[in-house]
């Protein structure tokens, strides 16, 4: 974190934001979840007081990821919901595929396993979706790629091999009941 000091020190809010929400990524990958949070928070603060709208839409998933793993169903869908509304007004292909590879992960814990595998094979096996961006929604495929029966398996990835990016977000997107 002696980064972050640094760009704290020089008044660089955006250089700090990018810091605290990599840090945020860091520690999600060590399964500290609670400080991945406060990390993500801290990060879309400091990205927030420049406007950095790319790294605000990257640490708003960072957060969704880290209370995702701590129980936070509510929060982490109504955060991966802002960054898929941010990142599509951006066009920013490869946020919008961080956001529903998020989507699909919420869609799991809540139980929506087809829909969830269809999403989540989409995002994780775009060409745009960096690798590193895939990491923390990965092991939610993998579990639903062990739990769904082979035929379904197979019915998801049509399913997801006929649909667009565009589709999917809009169907993210739809008004909740």
């Amino acid at each position: 974190m002696e980064a972050n000091e640094l760009f704290i020190g020089v008044g660089d809010a955006g250089g700090a934001g990018y810091t605290l929400s990599r840090a945020s990524l860091s520690a999600y990958g060590m399964e500290e979840y609670e400080e991945a949070l406060r990390l993500g928070r801290a990060g879309y603060e400091a990205f927030s007081e420049v406007n950095h709208r790319w790294g605000m839409i990257a640490a708003l998933c960072r957060i969704g990821f880290a209370a995702l793993a701590l129980g936070g169903v509510d929060e982490a869908q109504r955060t991966f919901r802002a960054a898929l509304e941010r990142a599509h007004a951006s066009a920013a292909i490869s946020l919008e595929l961080l956001a529903l590879s998020g989507v699909g992960a919420v869609l799991r814990a809540t139980g929506e396993r087809e829909r969830a595998a269809t999403v989540l094979t989409f995002a994780l096996g775009h060409e745009q979706l960096p690798p590193s961006y895939g990491f923390a929604a990965r092991p939610a495929l993998e579990a639903l790629e062990a739990e769904l029966p082979l035929e379904q398996l197979a019915a998801v990835r049509v399913a997801a091999a006929a649909t667009s990016l565009e589709d999917l977000i809009t169907q993210a997107l739809e008004p909740t009941e």
